[in-house]
């Protein structure tokens, strides 16, 4: 997993929906277009893998809550 393409591909998806990751998360249609545009970045084709990353990328704090 590239955590790195990870990262600009959630800031990019942040930017064109403007949610935060939880929302993303909890909503499906949402989920589905961030895994597909990840996986095309990532070097990942796993969803969970995916999520779990982005989850802990959050944790760290590596990703802003919004942008502004």
């Amino acid at each position: 997993m590239n955590t790195e393409a990870l990262r600009d591909c959630w800031l990019m998806f942040q930017r064109e929906y403007g949610c935060s990751v939880d929302r993303m998360l909890c909503n499906p249609r949402l989920r589905a277009e961030y895994v597909a545009a990840a996986r095309g970045i990532c070097e990942c084709d796993d969803e969970q893998s995916i999520l779990w990353s982005t989850v802990n990328l959050r944790k760290k704090k590596t990703l802003p809550s919004l942008l502004k």
